[in-house]
């Protein structure tokens, strides 16, 4: 999508949401319509505040940019609920007033008192919503699944820890990393696996690298640490969550594979990796679908990934995006883990995935293959989570 086509859709909806404000803004502020000036200045603040997210796309990576994209995040949470309810209270009220108007005849305008009520009620409900999600963002839960040693040819018990989506960015603190990390550590994995989304689209949106690959170092697990990129580990601008350039432009930072040594984690792209200590099993980490970075136009197929291992291998596939999915048995794949879809993330967004998609959370069996799709540890956009969780997921094979 072209940056002109992006900023045009933004801009529509700016002055879709305002408009709906304006009416009962107007009612509550100056019922008597002597003088719009109050509505007016409001509706300006409003207005400016959305330009926040656009200003920090159209600005180059830096302070200035990091600024406004940080509140820009915060700032879409709270008007994503304000003017999603709003909407929803403005077409209840536009068929009321229809059906009241075929039967009497007669126009029903709202009262002050009605505006007032319903623009402090939606306004504390955004708050809330807000401050609740931003609670359950930051806390960490632990999900468990539980599958048979046999499933990936292990004659002793194994216990594989899976992260993804952390999103260090704007809106991450190292601490949030820290809290993360202790998490894992508690489960004493034997392995942890890492399915993308380490950034946000900006290396150095970071800010403290060497603070955060300190921490993110510290996770332990006996048979290896490995890690595959997404699609937000480039830097790319983003609008209201879309980006506006190509994959082809999608550059990855060339400090980031630096970063991932410096994490002490095993960078899979595209590769498989064998680990003898563990019966042989496979471990197959593919480039993202969307962007493979590094130059590569397109990610290899499953068929090119997985060519030099034999039937009889057991093969753990790590792929950022839930992709595939009815190829896997196919292929020999005992086990995909994922990340990508943060489960929808927020309200009703959690709905709207497990609809429309083949697997958006959870585990599935897929022929002969097991899928785990987690929400991810972090968030994306507003630092928030309605519906879903921040998790790390803990896989037991017993």
């Amino acid at each position: 999508m072209t940056l002109t086509i992006l900023i045009l859709i933004y801009l529509f909806a700016v002055c879709l949401a305002l408009s709906l404000l304006y009416g009962p803004l107007r009612k509550a502020m100056d019922p008597e319509h002597r003088r719009a000036a109050g509505t007016i200045m409001v509706s300006v603040v409003l207005g400016v505040l959305f330009m926040f997210p656009l200003i920090g796309a159209l600005v180059p990576d830096g302070p200035v940019c990091w600024f406004f994209q940080k509140w820009g995040n915060i700032i879409a949470g709270y008007m994503i609920y304000f003017f999603g309810m709003l909407l929803v209270v403005r077409i209840i009220e536009g068929i009321v007033r229809l059906r009241r108007r075929r039967r009497t005849g007669e126009k029903q305008p709202i009262s002050r008192k009605y505006a007032i009520a319903v623009l402090a009620v939606l306004f504390i409900g955004a708050v809330a919503i807000n401050v609740f999600g931003s609670l359950a963002a930051h806390d960490i839960k632990t999900t468990f699944y539980e599958l048979p040693r046999e499933t990936l040819g292990q004659k002793e018990p194994l216990r594989v820890v899976l992260i993804a989506d952390t999103h260090i960015g704007v809106n991450t603190t190292p601490d949030f990393s820290e809290e993360m990390v202790a998490r894992v550590n508690e489960q004493n994995p034997d392995l942890v696996v890492v399915a993308g989304d380490i950034l946000t689209s900006s290396y150095g949106a970071m800010r403290q690298p060497d603070a955060y690959s300190s921490i993110l170092s510290q996770i332990k697990a006996k048979k290896g640490k490995y890690v595959i990129y997404g699609n937000h580990d480039v830097d790319e601008p983003l609008l209201g969550g879309f980006t506006f350039v190509g994959a082809e432009n999608a550059h990855r930072n060339p400090e980031m594979e630096q970063f991932i040594k410096d994490c002490d984690w095993t960078l899979l792209k595209d590769d498989v990796v064998r680990l003898p200590e563990l019966e042989g099993l496979c471990i197959a980490g593919r480039r993202d679908e969307s962007r493979p970075g590094d130059g590569v136009k397109e990610r290899a197929s499953l068929e090119e990934l997985l060519k030099d291992t034999k039937p009889e291998e057991r093969i753990l596939l790590l792929q950022h995006e839930p992709s595939d999915l009815e190829e896997l048995d196919r292929y020999g794949i005992d086990l995909s883990v994922s990340g990508h879809t943060h489960d929808g993330q927020i309200f009703p967004g959690n709905v709207l995935t497990r609809i429309l998609s083949p697997q958006s959370y959870g585990m599935k069996e897929w022929g002969g293959a097991s899928v785990i799709v987690t929400s991810g540890v972090g968030y994306y956009g507003p630092p928030i989570r309605v519906g879903t969780i921040s998790e790390v997921v803990v896989i037991d094979f017993k």
